[in-house]
């Protein structure tokens, strides 16, 4: 029996490290890459998502940044592209289960 709540325990030990991993290294990353493809798309370049030259910290939100450059481009910083890429899948998450409740 000691054997079984072991193995238990052990998988048990694995899906919540895993589901720690998924939360919060690999979601960001997706996040942060979506904003990055997307918003250079979309906006022709106008927008990007890149380390911009100064970062300033804004109160306890962290590093959450919009600058402009000289070539007429706004620049957000990684914080912001995180959350712009976390809406862009809520969009398309949303979206999608709003076309296949409806659909005939």
């Amino acid at each position: 029996m000691d054997i079984v709540a072991g193995l238990f325990v052990s998988i048990l030990e694995l899906v919540v490290w895993l589901l720690w991993w998924v939360v919060f290294d690999a979601l960001p990353t997706i996040f942060y890459f979506t904003a990055v493809a997307v918003l250079f798309a979309v906006t022709w370049g106008k927008v990007r998502v890149e380390f911009p030259k100064v970062m300033t910290r804004i109160g306890w939100t962290g590093f959450l940044q919009i600058t402009r450059s000289g070539e007429d481009r706004v620049i957000l910083s990684p914080a912001l592209g995180v959350i712009v890429g976390f809406v862009i899948w809520a969009i398309i998450v949303s979206a999608a289960i709003i076309v296949h409740t409806y659909r005939p």
